[in-house]
């Protein structure tokens, strides 16, 4: 991606890619030929980003949660509530996957590439997190540690290290050659309980800032009536090399009932949220965001277009738009 210079308060409206469906999860080639989303109809939607031709690719038997690409853009991963990893092949154009793998018992909530493209990490309501080969789709380690839902996943950048989180908000840094948890980080205080009974929360989304300098944990917190949906979207991050919890990240100038479903980092340091029909924006290392663009529709994730230039996100009302973060 390059490092280009952006200026999020005259940021526009660039595109909008409608369908008719829920969006739950977007992703950006690498390639910047394409855009995709899961959506509540079971399918993939693939748009070409510049003509915005849309196509559907089929496969799914339940909500598509997470989507992620080979790192040369040649493959497309999706995971769906049906507990299926489906495997598409970008060059070929088909619309039918490539390969389909029975990946968990229940839903899978997140997949995640490595780096050089070799493993693919998927997480699932079995409580697992599994690594699978991208070459031809065999598992390859499965991971026990955590004893709650895991909900996200990412591969540590540059190595062959792993972190999950899950709904209590317990954070694992696991070496994916031996299964062996490295380390923890506890990013409980955004977990939470509806009625005391239902478990609420935890960490939703992981994303690393462009230097590996810290990891961030993003989700909600300050929950005062969870079914009313009275809470506050954060991110918690964590210095990568001490462990030291860093201060929060939130929106302290707009009071915003919001969970943060992801936080991504451009190449120049600024870290971008979503928080329900708002995208936030923070300078690095901040504590309050210095611009929220308001969109029309509430976001349920984000991803940014290797230019660097645009950044993409899937809304509730079925649409995904794309927003020029300069003049």
């Amino acid at each position: 991606m390059s490092e280009v210079t952006v200026d999020p308060k005259a940021a526009k409206l660039r595109r909008d890619y409608p369908y008719t469906a829920r969006l739950l999860c977007c992703r950006a080639d690498p390639t910047g030929h394409y855009v995709v989303a899961g959506a509540t109809d079971s399918t993939v939607q693939r748009w070409d980003v510049l003509t915005g031709e849309r196509v559907p690719l089929v496969g799914h038997e339940n909500w598509v949660r997470s989507v992620a690409f080979s790192p040369d853009g040649r493959l497309l991963y999706s995971g769906g509530y049906d507990g299926r990893m489906l495997c598409w092949d970008m060059l070929s154009g088909a619309v039918s996957p490539l390969r389909t793998v029975t990946a968990h018992r229940g839903w899978l909530r997140c997949l995640a590439v490595s780096t050089d493209g070799a493993w693919v990490a998927s997480c699932g309501n079995d409580r697992l997190v599994k690594i699978w080969s991208a070459a031809d789709g065999s598992l390859v380690r499965e991971f026990s540690g955590h004893v709650d839902l895991p909900y996200s996943l990412q591969f540590v950048p540059g190595a062959g290290e792993l972190v999950s989180g899950d709904i209590r908000g317990n954070v694992l840094h696991w070496r994916v050659a031996d299964g062996e948890v490295l380390r923890s980080f506890d990013a409980g205080g955004m977990f939470s309980h509806v009625g005391d009974i239902a478990p609420f929360g935890g960490a939703i989304g992981l994303s690393f800032s462009p230097d590996r300098g810290r990891v961030t944990v993003s989700g909600l917190h300050k929950v005062s009536n969870a079914p009313a949906g009275n809470r506050r979207g954060v991110a918690m991050s964590f210095d990568w090399v001490t462990g030291e919890k860093l201060p929060l990240q939130e929106c302290r100038q707009k009071e915003l009932d919001a969970t943060m479903w992801r936080a991504v980092y451009h190449p120049g340091g600024l870290m971008i949220g979503v928080l329900e029909k708002e995208i936030g924006f923070w300078h690095p290392g901040a504590e309050d965001v210095f611009h929220l663009l308001t969109t029309p529709d509430h976001i349920f994730d984000c991803d940014l277009h290797p230019s660097g230039t645009d950044l993409f996100t899937a809304h509730f009302d079925g649409h995904l738009r794309c927003w020029q973060l300069q003049g």
